[in-house]
């Protein structure tokens, strides 16, 4: 069981670093072929229900790995987006839309307050 337990969680951060390499490197197709690998990595780690003890610090480890994984992608998301929204912007272009269906543009960009080191 610890092993499958070990297994996913390298899978979910692998999964991790190919979405976070995807959005450094803007590649949609990249992007698309990282979900399905993340996707079933997370749908076995909700399967898990006890951890073998003698496993438990791999598998922490692993998962703090994961965790670092998560925050670049959460950055460079945040930062992709922002790059949009100032490409659409400098065209002139509405950054979004309202209810009606009226184009709209954003206020402040999200990742103006961020302060971080990649």
């Amino acid at each position: 069981m610890s092993a499958r337990v070990l297994d996913a969680t390298l899978r979910l951060r692998a999964s991790l670093d190919s979405v976070a390499g995807a959005l450094a490197w803007p590649d949609a197709a990249a992007l698309v072929a990282a979900e399905s690998g993340l996707a079933a990595a997370l749908a076995d780690l909700g399967t898990v229900r006890v951890v073998d003890p003698a496993d438990r610090a791999a598998i922490v480890a692993e998962l703090l790995r994961a965790r670092a994984a998560l925050a670049r992608c959460r950055v460079l998301g945040a930062a992709a987006s922002d790059a949009a929204m100032l490409s659409l912007a400098a065209q002139g272009k509405a950054a979004g839309y309202d209810r009606a269906g009226v184009t709209t543009s954003r206020g402040a960009l999200r990742g103006a307050g961020l302060k971080a080191t990649l």
